[in-house]
């Protein structure tokens, strides 16, 4: 018997975590997932509707859910900012398990890697999401974004490279300031 093919529905369910840091790597931890995630949902739907059936439909929705990301970045950098004052953390620290401290040793730490990652070009931030997040092969990055395969893995080792340095000082300051 044949394994069922997951629907459209499943397929964002089962992925939702890599989408989300997919999202917020864009647009931050301030950002209204829900609503980007929503968007993407419709546009692979009405896709799906129509007939797309990619190879690697995880890859597909991944691409898609950047592209809205990066869409809504755009728009907001065309219209003014305004702060609110109860904007929601990316990551609640669990005190529960561990020290304050410890917790907001591990809050410091996510948010350095988190802005680690925004630093990085598009098209690296791009490659690393879709591995580390999507847990997608360099062969479905590549073809997921047009790509040569040797282009997802230079981007990738690229984005390691300055992620590692990046962290790297992170890590050497905060050493050197105990």
């Amino acid at each position: 018997m044949a394994d069922a093919v997951p629907t459209l529905t499943e397929l964002f369910q089962a992925h939702r975590q890599g989408l989300v840091g997919s999202v917020r790597s864009v647009l931050g931890g301030a950002a209204d997932v829900t609503e980007i995630l929503q968007d993407a949902f419709l546009k692979c739907w009405r896709a799906w509707q129509h007939g797309t059936r990619p190879d690697d439909p995880v890859a597909w929705i991944f691409v898609v859910v950047w592209n809205v990301a990066v869409d809504a970045r755009r728009k907001r950098q065309r219209r003014p900012i305004h702060e609110t004052l109860d904007e929601d953390s990316p990551v609640a620290p669990t005190l529960s398990s561990a020290s304050p401290t410890r917790a907001l040793e591990q809050a410091e730490a996510v948010a350095a890697a988190q802005a680690a990652v925004a630093g990085l070009s598009d098209p690296e931030q791009q490659v690393f999401l879709m591995r580390v997040s999507g847990e997608l092969s360099f062969e479905a990055v590549a073809t997921a974004l047009a790509i040569p395969i040797g282009t997802a893995k230079t981007r990738m080792r690229s984005a390691l490279q300055k992620l590692r340095q990046k962290l790297g000082t992170v890590a050497r300051t905060e050493e050197s300031t105990r």
